[in-house]
């Protein structure tokens, strides 16, 4: 861990508060959303969030098979919690406090810019980030002329070192992630400081937590996700 876990915003990944916290809660769950919240370290509550045939906004990422190819067939709310038991994403907010920035990482195309603002109405969480994993940024663009305090974030991804962040930053992304610890260097640093843009490392493929943790204190990211706490 790191020495002073206190320099850094922690995202909650999937909700978790830290690695161990997987062995006892679902993720995206109310349950683990609200045992996160209650972490002072954590100042992210990162969420997957799909939608139903039936429009309801519910939060699951799902494990590999479910990810790749069960969650692309649209069901019923009703029938996608009773296999997976999903909370809503309204029952997930409803445990967040407002003083703690919330990260929507958009899992369905279905899902609307009305979607996400009906599921916002009367919420004033500190920042609320819109992330959604896509090769272009077709997708987000459709979520323009958002309230203040709801930014974007380009999630990360083999090919995310190309980027015009100068574009990005006048699309109204705050946040720029890279997925592997080897997509980091000065140059990614000093693009995203020079387009006043907030450097992400997910960690995926880390070869150990140290070797993350390493990353993350030589380049000066200040967000550190939860899976390496």
């Amino acid at each position: 861990m790191l020495a002073n876990l206190g320099s850094k915003a922690v995202v909650a990944h999937r909700g978790y508060f830290n690695r161990a916290s997987k062995r006892f809660y679902r993720e995206n769950s109310k349950e683990i959303c609200e045992a996160a919240a209650k972490k002072d370290y954590i100042k992210v509550i990162e969420i997957d969030v799909r939608k139903s045939r039936d429009g309801v906004l519910y939060c699951y990422h799902g494990k590999f098979l479910e990810y790749v190819f069960s969650l692309k067939i649209p069901r019923k709310f009703s029938r996608i919690r009773k296999k997976y038991r999903v909370d809503t994403l309204g029952e997930v907010l409803s445990v967040i406090p407002e003083d703690k920035i919330v990260f929507l990482d958009i899992k369905s195309k279905s899902i609307t810019k009305e979607d996400i603002l009906g599921a916002l109405q009367g919420k004033r969480f500190r920042e609320v980030v819109l992330g959604h994993t896509s090769l272009t940024t077709s997708f987000l663009d459709r979520f323009e002329g958002l309230p203040e305090g709801v930014v974007k974030a380009m999630n990360g991804h083999v090919f995310c070192k190309f980027y015009d962040m100068k574009k990005l930053r006048e699309k109204n992304y705050k946040y720029f992630e890279v997925v592997f610890p080897f997509q980091v260097d000065r140059g990614v640093v000093r693009r995203t400081e020079q387009h006043n843009l907030q450097l992400l490392c997910l960690g995926m493929l880390s070869r150990s937590a140290e070797n993350y943790l390493h990353t993350v204190d030589k380049y000066g990211i200040g967000h550190v996700f939860s899976d390496f706490i």
